[in-house]
């Protein structure tokens, strides 16, 4: 699993180092909502044998009968996870898509409620969580496959788990947000450290290490830079607002209720996109990036339909999708326009291994410090 993350260090990378052992964005992106893609109903409520998934016609057939896709994501927002399912049952006709979109723990905590009562919903899981999907793997909850187009994503990212139990699915950014009203660019932070400086009290807003996923790798990436206690003592004198999801920054940047945001990159430029008075800053030490793992279910009721729509998150067509809106595509070939590539961001990445140790003591300890 760490294989990847040696080669991005050969390649220059910035790998924050850390120990090892277990655990566990548009503005509407804490929303818990579930929507549907129109296509035939499913067919029932029998398993259909499991087709290879080099073929392609063959894959669409079995999917078919199946009838639909049940998505759990903590990727982007709901809209964008709306527009994937709608350009997903317009390349594959009769097959619905339903997309759900939460914060990591509010989500794995509904997919386990599930699975331990014997309730097969989810098809694919999609978390910001490492841990979660280590998790799952460790109680054999996953179907290893290697999808189709596997082979054209950015080396870097190609071989997230060497069982093939789950993929990489997205690569986003933490960068520094601000509102251009509130703040000129010579007065805002360059970088994390820069964060600390009390000028900047009562006007950060992040979301919470405890709910979500990319705060969590956050916080520890800080705590790796800079040590917990040097960061987040002076960190919480600064009284920032402190939402559940990452996405609830972007929202309290472009209000004006705060300033300053810790945010994904993705969020913030689709927000500056629109009009809103937002800028991004590329911190000095590098931005935080969270590589979010992708995986089927083992007791996926629709296994097929589940490998269909993996082969198409490895597309060309899906990497112009997500780009569109702004967030990081898998693929080299595609690139998000006015934004800088993940390589020339110096990228700060905790590798699995160290988000399995440690966004558990993590979450301990932001609870603990800030109390949500």
């Amino acid at each position: 699993m760490d294989e990847l993350f040696s080669r991005l260090s050969r390649r220059k990378f910035i790998l924050i180092a850390g120990s090892t052992a277990l655990a566990t964005t548009a503005l509407k992106g804490c929303t818990s909502t579930t929507t549907s893609q129109s296509g035939s109903p499913p067919s029932g409520t029998a398993v259909q044998p499991v087709v290879d998934g080099n073929n392609e016609s063959a894959l669409y057939e079995a999917a078919k009968k199946e009838g639909k896709l049940v998505y759990y994501t903590v990727f982007f927002n709901q809209d964008i996870v709306n527009e994937i399912g709608a350009a997903f049952t317009k390349k594959y006709p009769g097959i619905q898509f339903e997309g759900t979109r939460k914060v990591a723990g509010t989500l794995f905590q509904q997919l386990n409620q599930e699975l331990q009562s014997g309730v097969k919903n989810c098809d694919v899981f999609g978390t910001t969580d490492m841990g979660q999907m280590v998790q799952l793997q460790s109680e054999s909850k996953l179907s290893a496959y290697e999808p189709v187009g596997k082979d054209q994503m950015l080396p870097e990212f190609r071989n997230l788990n060497p069982e093939n139990l789950y993929q990489t699915g997205a690569l986003i950014p933490i960068v520094i947000g601000y509102n251009t009203q509130k703040i000129k660019a010579d007065q805002a932070p360059k970088g994390w450290k820069d964060l600390l400086d009390p000028k900047y009290k009562d006007q950060i807003a992040t979301g919470s290490g405890v709910a979500s996923g990319q705060v969590g790798t956050w916080a520890l990436a800080m705590e790796q830079k800079f040590g917990w206690d040097n960061y987040f003592q002076q960190f919480n004198q600064l009284n920032p607002k402190l939402g559940r999801s990452i996405n609830d920054a972007v929202s309290d940047i472009v209000s004006g209720e705060r300033a300053i945001g810790i945010v994904t990159l993705g969020q913030t430029l689709t927000a500056k996109a629109k009009g809103n008075p937002v800028e991004v800053i590329y911190p000095s030490e590098g931005a935080v990036i969270v590589v979010g793992p992708i995986g089927i279910l083992k007791d996926a009721p629709r296994p097929n339909a589940a490998r269909l729509f993996m082969n198409f998150l490895m597309s060309q067509e899906y990497a112009e999708l997500v780009a569109k809106y702004n967030e990081q595509p898998l693929r080299p070939d595609v690139k998000v326009a006015g934004a800088r590539t993940i390589s020339e961001m110096s990228p700060l990445i905790p590798t699995p291994a160290q988000i399995q140790a440690g966004i558990p003591e993590i979450r301990n300890k932001w609870r603990d410090k800030f109390g949500a």
